[in-house]
């Protein structure tokens, strides 16, 4: 069947579907092919390109623990920085507020964080490549000693509305029970916030992950993740569910515990082995079987077979961490801790290659944010 009777938007759903190496070969074809990847409407439907890695540095004027309120762009190898993450268009109040999250291209920054009585009133959503933004209307202030965590979800091939999951912990009257975690969500749709819509005394407050229409929610220190189901506005509560973890137990080990990621839609998960030489990468199928789709070999990264130290406290830690990792670029983005640097490494050929410098102490890890950038439209942000 020829392609030429085909319309426009069934081509550009054929290869939406596919990898972004098979898109970008698929340019070659013809002309008409090579015009979708250009095209502002087809383009927000094809497969996207990360740009780099954000994160917030230490700066001197600030107390030795604390970070500045700047986010930066550290590119990919090969990748400009064009995007510009300094928020320039934002009014001024919402300049210093801290980067929280980001989900396919938005950001969620937010002027808090800890233990506070704020109502929130300070936090936006903005796209940097598009320069548009939103701010959240105000909730209710927690209690005194409440925290709260802010969880920003949008996929735009699931919907081209976003929520921000408000996870806002009060700890216990009785002092061994722990906490209690409240959840309410904020619909960009109608601009609403929910009232609580479900709750736990378990600490989901690790890195998250939108997928689909479900928010991917680590544990604390548990080898499990919660999935969430998106609501509607009308939605009384939320559709849960957990999922363990592959891979070790970290109990004698200082680290983090692996690092979530999405391809075509589907959750991934990679961690290393128990000596650190190798990364395993799984595919979540279904709802909780993993399936390993790779193994790369991190003694041919760092040319050694010993990637394991010990610190004074008698806990083990791998020499490197796993910032993120790209399953259509194949890549995998890791801090080497012992000669302070950002290195990538192909998944297909153990190569690597090093990232645009970073300054020492940059940020926490679980707040480096893998970025790419989203040029479609957004109902709920305007310039």
């Amino acid at each position: 069947m020829s392609t030429s009777v085909l319309p426009d938007e069934l081509v550009v759903d054929i290869l939406s579907r596919l990898p972004l190496k098979s898109v970008c070969r698929f340019k070659c074809v013809c002309k008409s092919w090579l015009a979708f990847s250009s095209h502002p409407y087809y383009r927000q439907k094809l497969p996207r390109t990360p740009a780099g890695l954000l994160y917030r540095q230490r700066e001197p004027v600030r107390l030795p623990w604390s970070l500045g309120t700047s986010i930066h762009l550290a590119s990919l190898p090969g990748k400009g920085s064009e995007i510009d993450t300094r928020l320039n268009f934002v009014p001024l109040r919402y300049k210093n507020s801290n980067l929280e999250d980001c989900s396919n291209g938005l950001l969620l920054c937010y002027q808090g964080g800890g233990y506070k009585r704020e109502e929130i009133s300070n936090a936006i959503v903005c796209n940097p490549a598009t320069q548009e933004w939103m701010a959240l209307p105000n909730t209710e202030p927690g209690p005194p000693i409440c925290s709260t965590d802010l969880r920003l979800c949008f996929d735009p091939l699931w919907s081209q509305h976003f929520y921000v999951f408000k996870f806002q912990s009060i700890p216990h009257l009785t002092p061994h029970i722990g906490t209690t975690t409240e959840v309410e969500v904020f619909f960009s749709e109608d601009s609403s916030w929910s009232d609580c819509l479900w709750e736990t005394e378990h600490a989901f407050v690790g890195d998250a992950l939108f997928v689909n229409g479900v928010l991917y929610v680590k544990h604390l220190w548990l080898r499990e993740i919660l999935a969430l189901d998106a609501p509607d506005t009308s939605a009384q509560g939320l559709n849960s569910r957990i999922v363990q973890l592959p891979g070790f137990a970290n109990d004698m080990f200082n680290c983090c515990d692996g690092c979530l990621c999405q391809a075509s839609s589907v959750l991934c998960y990679a961690k290393q082995e128990m000596d650190g030489c190798v990364v395993r990468i799984w595919s979540l199928e279904g709802s909780d079987k993993w399936v390993v789709k790779h193994r790369v070999r991190m003694a041919d990264v760092f040319g050694r077979d010993n990637l394991l130290s010990i610190d004074t406290e008698g806990y083990w830690h791998f020499d490197y961490d796993i910032l993120a990792f790209d399953m259509e670029r194949e890549l995998v983005i890791l801090e080497y801790k012992k000669a302070d640097k950002i290195i990538s490494v192909s998944i297909s050929t153990g190569k690597r290659s090093r990232f645009v410098k970073i300054p020492k102490k940059f940020t926490q890890l679980y707040r480096s944010l893998f970025y790419v950038p989203y040029y479609g439209e957004v109902p709920a942000l305007v310039r």
